[in-house]
């Protein structure tokens, strides 16, 4: 009875004394040091069995422009790599009506924080995110899943993921080849982030408006309607699309195209605020 007792109190005093705030500043600069574009908020820290920490409301800003805001992130170190040169921890957390989880290994032994790992996200909501919200579109709706894997290391930063959206919807600010609105039951896209180029090197859509193949590049800069597009898109529409664009289009080069056999190929420049768009 006393061992339990003694337990007992001890959990109770460590959870009303547990430095929350002092906790906070530091994980706010630790895990802003990862990247000098990238900042990090969190409204509290508690801690939580086993052994480890809850951050709540968790804001990811680069360059002052919102990218993410997590629910929650738990964080538990493996216990056997405290005792090693780099130090493993598991994570998982809620944002946007899913989840994500994964494990992150942490060397801070050469005078830099080097940090890589990977995870699986599952069922976000893309609408949520503050990053989509600021592409061209009146509303982009969606759930997003799939697995990534990541590495900093230095002023080598480097993201990669293979993720599929579902159930998803775009509507766009201006009409492009007469059509306003597109829908997919899936997209899956194979990326790469590295050192602020963004590489789509596959993405294959499937919808009841057509099917579409999309590859490039876009040059990360400061300012997101500013970035730098260079994409190649082959959609091959339905029937009812066909009909639907082809007045916006040559005749001649409609001539030999069928709903559902050839592909219509054309090229994306320009920026996000103002894309140009090109026939192949």
């Amino acid at each position: 009875l006393y061992t339990v007792y003694i337990i007992g109190i001890t959990g109770v005093f460590l959870y009303y004394l547990f430095p929350s705030d002092t906790l906070k500043t530091y994980l706010e600069y630790r895990l802003s040091q990862t990247n000098p574009d990238i900042t990090v908020t969190i409204d509290h820290v508690s801690p939580v069995i086993p052994p480890g920490i809850n951050l709540h409301d968790v804001g990811i800003v680069h360059q002052n422009k919102a990218l993410v805001d997590l629910d929650n992130l738990k964080i538990m170190p493996g216990i056997l790599s405290l005792f090693s040169d780099t130090s493993t921890v598991n994570f998982k957390g809620r944002v946007n009506a899913g989840t994500f989880s994964g494990r992150s290994e942490i060397d801070d032994n050469a005078g830099r924080l080097e940090v890589k790992g990977d995870g699986r996200i599952s069922g976000i909501q893309v609408q949520g995110i503050p990053a989509l919200q600021r592409l061209p579109a009146d509303k982009i709706v969606g759930l997003l899943s799939g697995n990534f894997t990541y590495a900093n290391t230095g002023p080598n930063r480097s993201l990669e993921g293979k993720l599929t959206l579902s159930q998803f919807r775009i509507e766009l600010n201006k009409a492009v080849f007469n059509v306003k609105s597109l829908e997919f039951r899936d997209i899956d896209a194979d990326l790469m982030l590295k050192n602020d180029i963004l590489t789509i090197k596959n993405t294959i859509a499937k919808g009841n408006q057509l099917d579409a193949d999309l590859t490039g590049t876009i040059v990360l800069t400061g300012k997101t309607g500013e970035n730098a597009l260079d994409l190649t898109v082959s959609v091959t529409p339905h029937h009812l699309l066909l009909a639907k664009i082809e007045k916006t289009l040559p005749m001649d080069f409609l001539r030999n195209k069928k709903a559902g056999k050839a592909a219509i190929s054309f090229n994306i420049d320009g920026t996000l605020d103002e894309p140009g768009f090109s026939l192949n």
